[in-house]
């Protein structure tokens, strides 16, 4: 499914689903942003592992990545995810889906 040209949404949820089933914080992070010339949008899996541990991954069909940022602000998630894969954050968006 990740292969697929805009499936990063569905693929973040299946991802997420699949951390929930073991008990792994996880969500779905839904980001938009300008690229200079146009709107853009993308989704995360987001997740805390290994658990008990505070360490924030974020996932996609790049694969997963570390970042730092606190939980609680999906719009300091997200800049993070866009840098580590040197999207645009300008008038960077996001929200967890709820």
């Amino acid at each position: 499914m990740e292969r697929e040209i805009n499936a990063c949404l569905p693929t973040a949820i299946a991802f997420r689903e699949g951390l929930r089933r073991y008990n792994v914080w996880s969500e779905v992070l839904v980001a938009r942003w300008w690229d200079g010339s146009s709107p853009r949008g993308h989704a995360y899996a987001v997740y805390l592992y290994p658990p008990g541990k505070n360490q924030l991954w974020t996932y996609d069909q790049w694969g997963s990545y570390r970042s730092h940022a606190y939980t609680n602000s999906p719009v300091m998630v997200a800049h993070a995810a866009n840098l580590q894969r040197n999207l645009s954050t300008e008038r960077l968006t996001a929200e967890y889906l709820q």
